[in-house]
């Protein structure tokens, strides 16, 4: 890591950074950024969720690796997470974690309920039909299994869809579900984690995270000398873990930074050297020993160059990531997420031209009803539970954060 250089406090302008805006703690007196709202990190997700459904609509086709896309979501939610807990208990001293859940839950449970009970619906009337259980990339149809089918809903609704998948159990089409279980269980687990955390030196706690980062990195190579399979491998919290702690990571630095005024020399390279090898990935590494070994934890560690870059500055880079197209897209990535994967399995059998266009226009037909009409009123219905006194910025931030 490159030594920092220390800025003076007036030089972080609101108008040089979407950062920029300087608070002053009530307790301690500290003068410290809050995370705000930056378009360029929607911008991230857009590509993130854009990267995901080419990757299931056509991805075996033109983009073996779009699956990095989830890589991105874990390091980017990771980073916005610790961030906002970071803010919230800079001004006020503490953290509300029943608030700080209510609005996790208003911003992620009314999406999957909806699609859930579509799914419901569609599961009795077509169970008969095999398009409903031919799921991209597989061969051949089959009869879906409903018993089974509604046992892994089930599961989906308490967040443990991963841990289905890893035991054979999940029930086509709600096997990607299982990157939301695992940012949920990191989400119930983490807060805790790091207000403990907080109570030890700076130092202290970013040796103990990169510790459990580097556990994480590690354990997909012993189970796999162990023989578990690709999907304990790939699928379990343990190992995914090292994504979103890589993003958590991040912040810890990035916000101790900027209390201190700090900005990281090279952060423009760094994002660009980070992005060019998310890319690459995305666009050539198929399901090689190596994306299940190796590429969360490298991954990871590529998307936490960008991330904060992306958060403190207003460059060419976090310029190309504010475009309409992909801020448009980040912001429903959530929806957009969650119906893709039914659709590209449901067009799956129409061939691979009449299915492209007919399933992304139902992905996005279902992605702006399910914005318009459920996540953008639970949004406003979860600012209910926001702490009377928190600052607009940080608000405004936490519409980042969507599995």
């Amino acid at each position: 890591m490159s030594p920092p250089t220390t800025l003076a406090p007036q030089r972080l302008r609101p108008t040089a950074s979407p950062v920029a805006r300087l608070v002053t703690a009530p307790r301690r007196k500290v003068r410290f950024a809050l995370l705000g709202h930056a378009p360029a990190l929607d911008g991230l997700r857009g590509l993130a969720v854009i990267l995901v459904v080419v990757f299931h609509f056509a991805g075996h086709h033109v983009l073996l690796g779009g699956w990095a896309g989830v890589d991105i979501f874990f390091c980017l939610s990771g980073f916005l997470i610790t961030a906002l807990i970071l803010d919230e208990r800079r001004v006020h001293g503490r953290l509300h974690l029943g608030r700080f859940y209510a609005r996790r839950a208003c911003r992620l449970l009314p999406a999957l309920l909806l699609l859930l009970a579509v799914w419901s619906v569609v599961l009795l009337v077509f169970h008969d039909r095999t398009w409903l259980a031919t799921t991209p990339g597989s061969k051949g149809g089959r009869l879906i299994d409903v018993p089974r089918a509604f046992a892994s809903l089930g599961l989906a609704v308490v967040y443990l869809a991963n841990w289905n998948v890893i035991a054979g159990n999940m029930e086509a089409p709600l096997a990607h579900l299982w990157s939301l279980a695992v940012e949920e269980q990191f989400y119930l687990l983490w807060p805790s984690m790091l207000l403990a955390l907080l109570l030890l030196r700076s130092r202290t706690r970013l040796i103990i995270v990169g510790m459990m980062l580097a556990v994480s990195a590690a354990l997909p190579w012993l189970y796999w000398q162990g023989g578990a399979g690709q999907n304990r491998v790939y699928f379990g919290s343990d190992t995914r873990a090292v994504g979103l702690l890589a993003g958590a990571f991040a912040a810890l630095v990035w916000h101790e930074r900027h209390t201190l005024g700090r900005l990281t020399r090279y952060g423009g390279a760094r994002a660009l050297a980070g992005l060019v090898f998310v890319l690459v990935i995305a666009s050539y590494l198929g399901n090689e020993p190596i994306k299940f070994l190796a590429m969360p934890a490298l991954l990871g560690l590529a998307v936490s160059q960008i991330v904060p870059h992306l958060a403190e500055t207003q460059g060419l880079l976090s310029r190309v990531f504010a475009t309409r197209a992909l801020v448009w897209a980040g912001k429903r990535s959530y929806g957009m997420y969650l119906w893709h994967y039914v659709w590209a399995t449901w067009t799956q059998q129409l061939g691979l031209w009449p299915a492209i266009p007919l399933g992304v226009a139902g992905t996005l037909l279902c992605t702006q009803l399910s914005w318009v009409l459920v996540e953008s009123p639970a949004l406003r219905y979860g600012q209910r539970f926001r702490v009377s006194t928190a600052p607009a910025a940080a608000e405004r931030a936490e519409l980042h954060v969507a599995a």
